[in-house]
């Protein structure tokens, strides 16, 4: 059998068709393989745009979350200030009030004691242990975290989702005192994530830990809606909320759409939140799809072209094993026309599928060896403008923007010869000259020989992803409106400043300003001007201090200015920062135009100066914050220089508060009592006096722990330890005739009348105790009246049924309206010692004096003078006709067995 024969045997029409089929279905896994490829890249560019996302969402809501977190923290602050009397009960309101105007992520605020007493809040009736369990369950954990966010949940009444954010006010011991509760406001949540641009295809939802959604929103719904606290569960994310890691990302259906997406999972750190950012896989497979459907054509195409190539081949093969035992010469002919077709054929389905990689999503451009550009893709003339006809026989440095020096492409080819590989990001220009950022992969071509034939180069323009990462940063580090530095920025700046401090010897000053009238101004003209006033007062003090100084915006009307290296001497570093507060008090006084209104603030600063890392950046802002507080306390449009007494003062308080909650049990207060006369010198009552016999303090004033027990709600057993030992020594005198028909006039405290079961707590006692309730005598303050005037009366009514008489304490230094003096179901007016003692000597006084026993004589009242410290003060009242007194021309205060009766 010749060579002739056995080609022509081996290249049967049946052999050929497996051939072909062979290399279809290698072209098919080539294809395959590449689609598959990249599919992947697109899903990891998917993951990668929904990680980064969700990482965004996440910086911003830790960044709000921290926000609150300080302003907690400040509030605590406020709390041990209202203990030490260092802030009235209502300024203590009324800051709360300024803290949640201030803080746009608040509701509502409030400061809550763990036995369910409110020490103050901005709308009492908002916050509740009973109805919150989370609450109930951070205050029982004495050694949890200092501060936590609550998931998701519903008014029991209502169904109106919320969310609450804690903070933990521990003693000295380490025990719970109180909590500072703030209710987050649900229009700013929404607000935060609104903020985000939503692409086609996207989504992006806060779900909280029990994978309840708290916002989703999406392409479809371009504004997010309030709370909404829908249960998702799905596989994936159960095992994302299971596992520890932080980030995490899957596929599947959504739960909430139906759509399938790409999910990206951010786990919060500073609340039990995560963030989940989808992407339709419709919208990040198109091109995908598009490369399939034209692969697919191609294939299609290869394919029929394949069969009709055979079935030619099977029509020639015929023939020429038909002619071939009479024309062998034409028959080799016909095969080698046949091999020639064949490999014609190849070669250009080959060609076909190169097209067909070249016009891929990236821009592709081929070089020479001599680097000179011999062809583009539709991409490439995209992105840079240039037509191929006008790269052609170009280098490419045509697309150099002048940004990268000699040495930046000299590193380039010497990596490019060494390791035949490139990549990079490179800042080219287009042909309208606009210059750009792109992302540049070169990669060399080498012949069998190992020359250089080609370079092969892929590019993208990475303008977009750039600006998102800018936007990322913008928004974690500086505030939104005024483009200064926010709380996060100034904590990373104040970090580094301390460790420059201790490393160069030098002093540093953190200026706290709060602008005095800001908030009248922003009730009164609206939000537009209040923010066109506040981004005015950030340009005049960013315009006084030095380049290396910051000025920062911590929300509302607070800002913070850091100076830095001061010096390395105190004193002169403390002139310095007054130099530059004096400055800026100046500068905020002068009147400001806006709009055509002519505004004017001022402020108050505190300033603290730090030198090493003695103490950490939270304590410098609370010192700072301390002494802003003093500032405004003096009068405000003034400075004040953190003192550490302020904070040994906040301890030391502190310390007396966790002493008095256990004043009852330890048995250290007693009773003292003062004698009331008439006017024969006859001993005719009591006023009982409670005194604090301190183990180590000695005898504590009660002008010192009465307003403490008022401040921290502990006046309520204070209050019923008074009444109580004052009605059994009632109960003790009525079984000694000479003792009988004495009174004893007991004290209490508006807060303690006002607590629910206050009547039925004193009728408990009468009754526990047998003392006669006609002998017991309340006396009351004016400030009582000042509130609910109907329910007071009707408490007092009440107990004037069991037979308990009412004195009116202190008449003259208050509220004093006849208004209430005739409603009021009063047995006696009680003038105060202020007006007494000065009665000889100050005419208005006396004037005062004798109009308040000619009222009482007019209501038909009994009226008794205190402070009566001379025989000529009891002579002056008993022609004036009051004929009741107290003092010391009688006696003073004093134990029981000390008492002359």
């Amino acid at each position: 059998m010749t060579l002739r024969s056995l080609i022509g045997n081996w290249m049967s029409p049946r052999r050929a068709t497996w051939s072909a089929g062979v290399m279809f279905v290698g072209l098919l896994l080539l294809v395959v393989w590449e689609m598959r490829h990249f599919y992947h890249n697109q899903q990891q560019q998917a993951q990668a745009h929904t990680a980064a996302n969700a990482e965004m969402v996440a910086q911003w809501m830790e960044s709000v979350l921290d926000a609150s977190r300080h302003s907690l923290q400040g509030v605590a602050e406020l709390y041990r200030l209202r203990q030490n009397q260092s802030l009235a009960q209502q300024d203590l309101a009324n800051l709360l009030n300024r803290r949640r105007d201030s803080l746009s992520v608040w509701q509502d605020v409030a400061v809550l004691l763990p036995e369910g007493g409110i020490v103050a809040a901005t709308a009492p009736g908002s916050f509740s242990f009973d109805d919150s369990p989370w609450l109930q369950a951070l205050a029982s954990n004495d050694a949890g975290s200092e501060s936590a966010v609550s998931p998701l949940y519903r008014e029991a009444d209502s169904g109106t989702p919320y969310l609450l954010h804690a903070l933990r006010i521990e003693n000295g011991g380490g025990e719970l005192e109180a909590l500072v509760v703030a209710r987050l406001s649900p229009g700013y949540i929404v607000h935060v994530v609104n903020q985000m641009p939503v692409r086609r295809g996207e989504s992006v939802a806060i779900l909280d830990i029990t994978a309840r959604v708290v916002i989703q929103r999406s392409d479809q719904q371009r504004e997010a809606e309030a709370l909404r606290g829908k249960a998702v569960s799905t596989e994936q994310l159960n095992a994302f909320l299971d596992s520890s890691v932080v980030s995490d990302s899957w596929v599947r259906q959504s739960p909430l759409d139906g759509d399938q997406r790409m999910f990206t999972g951010r786990k919060l750190q500073a609340a039990p939140w995560l963030v989940i950012v989808g992407e339709n896989t419709t919208v990040y497979l198109h091109d995908w799809w598009r490369r399939f459907w034209a692969l697919l054509i191609g294939i299609l195409l290869l394919l029929a072209l394949g069969s009709l190539t055979l079935r030619h081949y099977r029509q020639l093969y015929v023939a020429e094993q038909t002619l071939r035992e009479h024309r062998n010469r034409l028959s080799e002919e016909v095969a080698a026309r046949k091999e020639m077709q064949q490999a014609s054929e190849l070669k250009a389905a080959q060609l076909k599928i190169a097209a067909l990689a070249f016009e891929t999503h990236l821009g592709m451009f081929i070089a020479d060896a001599n680097n000179r550009i011999v062809q583009v893709n539709d991409t490439f003339s995209e992105i840079t403008g240039y037509r191929e006809e006008e790269v052609l026989g170009q280098t490419p440095a045509l697309l150099n923007s002048g940004r990268h020096d000699a040495d930046f492409y000299r590193a380039m080819w010497q990596q490019l010869d060494e390791s035949g590989r490139w990549q990079g990001e490179v800042w080219n220009q287009r042909k309208s000259g606009e210059v750009y950022p792109q992302w540049l992969t070169i990669s060399v071509v080498r012949n069998d020989a190992g020359e250089v034939t080609h370079y092969v180069a892929t590019l993208s323009d990475i303008t977009q992803r750039k600006a998102a990462e800018k936007e990322i940063h913008q928004l974690a580090f500086f505030d939104s409106l005024t483009g200064l530095p926010n709380r996060r920025l100034l904590i990373d700046r104040l970090e580094a400043a301390l460790k420059d401090t201790q490393r160069e010897g030098h002093y540093s000053a953190v200026m706290f300003i709060d602008l005095d009238n800001f908030k009248t101004i922003n009730d009164s003209l609206g939000h537009y001007l209040g923010d066109a006033l506040l981004n005015a007062v950030a340009a005049r003090l960013s315009g006084i201090i030095r380049d290396n100084d910051t000025v920062a915006r911590l929300g509302g009307d607070e800002f913070v200015v850091m100076l830095h290296k001061l010096g390395s001497n105190e004193q002169a570093a403390t002139h310095s920062a007054e130099a530059v507060g004096q400055k800026l008090l100046k500068t905020l006084l002068e009147p400001i135009d806006v709009d055509g209104h002519m505004l004017q603030v001022s402020g108050s600063i505190g300033i603290t100066l730090f030198h090493g890392e003695e103490v950490g950046v939270s304590a410098i802002l609370q010192q700072a914050d301390l002494a802003m507080y003093q500032a405004k306390a003096a009068g405000r449009n003034a400075l004040r220089f953190f003192d550490p007494t302020m904070q040994a003062a906040v301890i030391d308080c502190a310390q007396l508060e966790a002493d008095l909650r256990h004043v009852i049990e330890r048995q250290e207060l007693t009773l003292f009592y003062q004698t009331q006369v008439n006017a024969h010198g006859d001993v005719v009552g009591v006023e009982a006096l409670v005194r604090w016999e301190h183990p180590s303090r000695g005898v504590v004033s009660p002008g010192v722990f009465i307003p403490l027990a008022e401040e921290s709600h502990l006046i309520g057993p204070v209050g019923a330890w008074v009444m109580e030992t004052a009605c059994e020594q009632l109960a003790q005198w009525a079984r000694d005739p000479s003792t009988e028909p004495l009174s004893i006039a007991v004290n209490v405290s508006p807060n303690q009348f006002r607590q629910v079961g206050f009547v039925e707590q004193v009728e408990t006692v009468l009754a526990q105790t047998g003392a006669n309730p006609q002998r017991l005598k309340l006396e009351v303050t004016e400030s009582l009246l000042m509130e609910d005037l109907e329910a007071v009366c009707e408490r007092m009514e009440q107990l004037r049924e069991l037979g308990v008489r009412f004195s009116l304490d202190d008449f003259g230094t208050g509220y004093s309206s006849l208004a209430y003096l005739k409603r009021l179901p009063l047995d006696q007016l009680k003038i105060d010692q202020s007006f007494v003692r000065d009665v000889l000597d100050d005419p208005a006084d006396a004037a005062i004096v004798r109009t308040v026993i000619a009222l009482a004589h007019s209501l038909e009242l009994e009226v008794i003078a205190e402070g009566v410290e001379t025989q000529a003060h009891r002579d002056w009242l008993y022609s004036e006709g009051c004929m009741a007194y107290q003092g010391y021309w009688f006696s003073r205060p004093g134990p029981v067995e000390t008492l002359s009766l």
